[in-house]
């Protein structure tokens, strides 16, 4: 065995000793080389250790079995079933289709993408939608919505992914062959698209007639999509609570912004729309700070506020505000407040038959200029002005879950 691990890997090795550093893509072809070299090994000590188990095996089989001549057929019958019960087997695809679909369910994504690589009848099963859908929810649906799941259509239907469909005119380096040796977590994320970042262009291809564009994604959209956001490969929009954390500006606030997973650190890298002279990037945003926008409405469209004539004293709300017309909104928690005159009796309290709606914002210290603002309910429009900002659509808090949410980010010290 060791002479053939020897040749296996050494010509390898060799290379990565004599191939200059000037030479053309050196870098792709030594861990190419690298990568052939460990499979070849790792097989063979996989196939010398189970070579040499069964000839144990065997031998001691046959010991027990040369005194058996004296055995009647039915004992001789006996020992050979309790010795290779592994024969009797029922095969993975034989299951019936009830149980096949269980197993392929309770697999996690790298084994179910190493399923699909053993036959075609295992590939068309491991890649259907609904098996990556349960995956996707379970663990990106914190953090994906609608939008998100929008914009990587849009990326299917104008060609704009590298990795959700296969490329015909793209020449497939040994690495990308051998894709299925290992779950696509560790080949495809560390590996292969690490070719793509360092490596120089290709030659170009015999020229091709461009594909027609998609309508729709195609059945594998969904295991592209859950790879694409797991590697770090696809922005996201979502929003994030507290934006530059640690800010004091930003305290009770959720924006708008584009994400990427980072596998190693098990966080995320925000990028946000313009905030004054330059776009603002935040690493290492924690899974608790992300949500799915609750609405549609863009980042510097005024929302349509449908709730102010709902809106009662002690309601939960949070509202659009920006520094200026050029801003981005961002929304702002607060609490719906009473009149000035009113005595806060719940019994005798008529703030909510007043056109003026009173929102407060109590993690700031009273007196203060951002504690308290006024809006109507019949007509509001953004109101505001360059010293404090403007104020745009109200939408009102109706979960607890979304309340607690909110209060989780409270300030340890009222500001000022």
């Amino acid at each position: 065995m060791l002479p053939l691990l020897l040749i296996s890997t050494l010509p390898a090795f060799t290379l990565l000793l004599v191939v200059p550093v000037a030479a053309h893509r050196p870098f792709k072809l030594v861990r190419e080389l690298g990568l052939v070299a460990l499979l070849l090994a790792r097989e063979l000590l996989h196939h010398s250790a189970s070579a040499a188990w069964g000839g144990r095996k065997e031998r001691e089989r046959g010991l027990r079995i040369m005194p058996s001549k004296a055995m009647s057929a039915s004992a001789l019958a006996a020992v050979e079933e309790r010795e290779e019960p592994a024969a009797a087997a029922l095969p993975l695809l034989d299951l019936p289709e009830l149980v096949l679909e269980r197993v392929l369910e309770e697999l996690p994504p790298p084994s179910l993408a190493a399923m699909a690589c053993v036959c075609a009848a295992l590939r068309d099963r491991c890649s259907t939608d609904s098996l990556w859908e349960r995956h996707v929810r379970r663990k990106w649906g914190q953090v994906l919505g609608a939008a998100a799941r929008k914009e990587w259509e849009a990326e299917l239907s104008t060609g704009r992914s590298a990795d959700a469909l296969p490329q015909p005119s793209r020449r497939r380096g040994w690495a990308d062959s051998l894709a299925c040796a290992w779950p696509f977590s560790w080949i495809s994320c560390r590996w292969l698209k690490g070719d793509a970042v360092v490596a120089e262009p290709e030659p170009a291809p015999v020229p091709v007639p461009a594909p027609a564009p998609l309508l729709a994604p195609p059945a594998c959209s969904v295991a592209a999509w859950y790879r694409a956001v797991e590697c770090g490969e696809f922005w996201f929009p979502a929003q994030v609570y507290n934006r530059e954390d640690g800010h004091v500006g930003f305290v009770l606030s959720c924006y708008d912004a584009h994400l990427r997973y980072d596998r190693r650190t098990d966080t995320f890298t925000a990028r946000y729309p313009p905030h004054g002279r330059k776009p603002a990037k935040e690493d290492g945003v924690q899974w608790s700070r992300i949500r799915v926008p609750p609405v549609s409405t863009p980042a510097h469209d005024l929302h349509a506020s449908g709730c102010l004539a709902d809106l009662r004293p002690g309601d939960n709300f949070e509202i659009q505000w920006r520094k200026n017309k050029d801003f981005p909104y961002g929304w702002w928690y607060g609490v719906v407040g009473h009149q000035e005159p009113c005595n806060a009796n719940e019994h005798l309290c008529r703030c909510h038959e007043d056109d003026v709606v009173v929102l407060e914002f109590k993690h700031y210290a009273p007196g203060s200029r951002w504690r308290q603002t006024t809006v109507s309910r019949k007509d509001h429009r953004e109101k505001g002005d360059e010293t404090d900002g403007f104020y745009g659509g109200i939408r009102k808090l109706q979960t607890n879950e979304e309340i607690s949410t909110w209060r989780k980010f409270w300030p340890a010290d009222v500001l000022n």
